[in-house]
């Protein structure tokens, strides 16, 4: 329970807007919040630099006040040279290898679309979770086994109230290419989505959604995976595995789309072998 967090707690960093497009542009400049701004270099190795401002190519780590777990913050790119307002597939790249070196079995990376409080934009957010969450505990049925082929595997959660894929790889490179080409097709059919980044930057969980017609609202990445943050005692009391599974399963892909779904990921994946 955590009666302070809510999902639009980044609006109070509009004042980081210049240069980070992604943000609503604010006359202040200040930089005193940030933790660090993470960005490429020519180096093999990790080095500290310092700097006045950020890289234009950087990913922001903002700290959230209010955070939902331990080390919760905000990862949000430059949009000064994004490709897409959308999606930069170098950016998630760039986060898919923040989520390497930290080198953390307990650290995970969180994306949406269709729930984002900045639409159209390309922020994440990260924290740790000492225990595997709920989706990572769920059996898997293997759709595409490109491990000696393509480096990259083709999963699907079965047993699970949220209908979802997970692709797993060793090769950040093609694992980035699977998981973007099938969110922009994803985005550009108007299908919300959610992402979950585990096992040092190795898995990927995709949760594809359906809105709720009467609200209009949808699951955000924490709650695809089973993790509900509740805003009074009297929710939490209330709260229960047949009301929190029955809630997942509303928002799930209906049958035929799941499974147009997983025949384009699977070619999505075969395709980076021809």
């Amino acid at each position: 329970m955590n009666d302070k967090w809510n999902s639009f707690s980044l609006k109070k960093y509009d004042k980081f807007g210049h240069p980070f497009g992604c943000l609503k542009p604010n006359s202040a400049r200040s930089y005193e919040e940030l933790l660090l701004c993470i960005a490429e270099g020519e180096n093999n190795e990790p080095e500290v630099v310092p700097s006045i401002t950020p890289p234009n190519n950087g990913v922001l780590l903002i700290a959230n006040a209010y955070p939902v777990e331990y080390g919760h913050i905000f990862l949000v790119p430059n949009a000064t040279n994004q490709l897409s307002s959308f999606w930069d597939k170098r950016m998630f790249g760039l986060i898919t290898k923040i989520a390497s070196e930290v080198n953390s079995a307990a650290f995970r990376v969180f994306f949406d679309d269709g729930t984002s409080i900045v639409p159209k934009h390309m922020f994440f957010q990260a924290c740790y979770f000492a225990n595997p969450l709920p989706v990572e505990s769920s059996s898997t049925v293997a759709l595409y086994d490109g491990a000696t082929r393509s480096g990259i595997c083709v999963s699907e959660i079965v047993d699970y109230p949220l209908k979802a894929l997970v692709f797993t790889s060793t090769n950040v490179n093609a694992l980035v290419d699977v998981v973007s080409e099938a969110c922009l097709a994803l985005h550009e059919n108007n299908t919300v989505h959610s992402l979950m980044m585990s096992n040092n930057g190795r898995n990927v969980f995709l949760f594809p959604q359906v809105k709720n017609l009467v609200t209009g609202c949808c699951l955000s990445a924490w709650e695809c995976c089973g993790y509900f943050v509740y805003h009074t005692k009297v929710d939490f009391d209330r709260a229960s595995e047949t009301g929190i599974s029955n809630r997942m399963a509303s928002f799930s892909f209906q049958d035929g789309d799941f499974e147009d779904l997983k025949k384009l990921c699977c070619a999505i994946a075969d395709g980076l072998v021809t």
